[in-house]
């Protein structure tokens, strides 16, 4: 959590924290200082006081109505003075550094920047003789744990998900079986590229959006587990349809994470056996998680589950080609992949953290069938965010 980071700082021994750029598109700016912006900032934190963002009187004035920073620096002159001077880009970002060396960085010590810091920065802070040390597993840690307010985003988020997927079932449902089982959505044919339309426009309608591109992957294209699904690939009736949907909310940016696997029309009783597998593992992952637990034991329980129904998982045996081929899972937050991940080196799990459950079977004459759901880790267990119904027969 953002309490955290004082802490942190002593950990990893820095002396400072600097981060720049637009926060709209890099998360740990945002996380720090609270203020969403097109805009160029820079924000410098020193142990034991409050942040400070640095950058023009414009966006300073702005952010002192839309964020809780409480300190700024005005880079306004230093820009005014670049602009009478017609410098060159690097030249400018050399007087900012120099700027911000001189007024908010301390004279002595180490300065922790996270992994997205431009390397123009940095090359012109360590020309200026600041020592800089990339601390990303800083941010790692102080973000895998959320407060009240970033729980209520996630839910948000997985709210406006759920309402998705209500809609994508929908469509499914209203979808005619036409000539060699192709579906009709409005009497057209239902492709990959109309049903992520569709999810794009719902997610906007429900004050969310993709921060990556939603999965469609039906059939045997399935058994590809990342593959995103061809905007022209026809949906067809009687084989499974993975649909993974992970937004984010357009205003608080933090995301959701949730797949179903559909099927319109007749299932056969290899789709139905191997869903009934995946939802044990998905059962038993969820009764595993402790407080006091580890990564390892969720992907463990998983693994257990599915060998006892004659399924091999890549976890355990990493060269195989068809059952569970991939990780169990990961956090979720300002981004929709962050810590902890979950696999079998043991990561504690601790109380706050939101991960992304995702156990999946995958063989190639069938294609792929996945659950994902979204847990809340609290000194009781597992708390379960989603609230969509996991079996989509229609």
């Amino acid at each position: 959590m953002l309490e955290d980071i004082d802490g942190l700082m002593a950990k990893y021994e820095i002396d400072a924290l600097y981060l720049q750029g637009k926060s709209l598109l890099k998360p740990d700016l945002y996380y720090m200082s609270r203020f969403l912006a097109v805009d160029d900032s820079y924000f410098v934190k020193l142990p034991n006081q409050p942040g400070t963002l640095a950058a023009s009187d414009m966006v300073c004035e702005r952010a002192k109505k839309y964020s809780p920073v409480k300190q700024f620096h005005s880079l306004s002159p230093t820009y005014s003075k670049a602009i009478r001077d017609r410098i060159p880009r690097d030249t400018f970002v050399h007087r900012v550094m120099a700027d911000l060396q001189k007024n908010l960085l301390p004279t002595n010590g180490t300065v922790g920047v996270p992994r997205d810091t431009d390397a123009l920065h940095i090359y012109f802070l360590q020309k200026l003789g600041v020592n800089i040390k990339p601390v990303q597993k800083l941010f790692f840690e102080a973000r895998e744990t959320k407060d009240k307010s970033e729980l209520k985003a996630i839910e948000q988020a997985s709210r406006a998900t759920e309402a998705t997927f209500k809609h994508v079932i929908d469509v499914f449902q209203n979808s005619e079986i036409g000539a060699k089982h192709v579906l009709h959505y409005q009497k057209a044919p239902l492709t990959v590229g109309r049903l992520k339309r569709i999810i794009e426009h719902s997610l906007v309608d429900n004050d969310s959006e993709n921060s990556e591109e939603s999965i469609v992957a039906a059939g045997t294209k399935g058994a590809d587990f990342h593959y995103l699904g061809m905007r022209e690939d026809v949906l067809h009736a009687h084989e499974p349809i993975i649909v993974d949907i992970f937004p984010r909310r357009i205003e608080e940016r933090y995301h959701a994470d949730i797949t179903r696997t559909i099927v319109r029309g007749s299932v056969s009783q290899k789709v139905r056996q191997l869903f009934e597998s995946v939802e044990s593992a998905l059962d038993a992952v969820t009764d595993a998680l402790r407080a006091d637990g580890t990564t390892d034991q969720l992907v463990n329980a998983m693994a257990d589950s599915f060998e006892r129904d004659g399924h091999k998982s890549a976890n355990r045996t990493p060269e195989i080609k068809e059952g569970m081929l991939h990780s169990l899972g990961h956090g979720i937050g300002l981004n929709v992949h962050e810590q902890p991940w979950l696999s079998l080196t043991p990561h504690p799990l601790r109380v706050g953290a939101v991960i992304a459950i995702e156990p999946a079977l995958y063989y190639q004459k069938v294609g792929g069938i996945r659950l994902e759901e979204d847990l809340v880790v609290t000194s009781n267990g597992a708390q379960t965010i989603t609230k969509l119904p996991r079996m989509h027969f229609l």
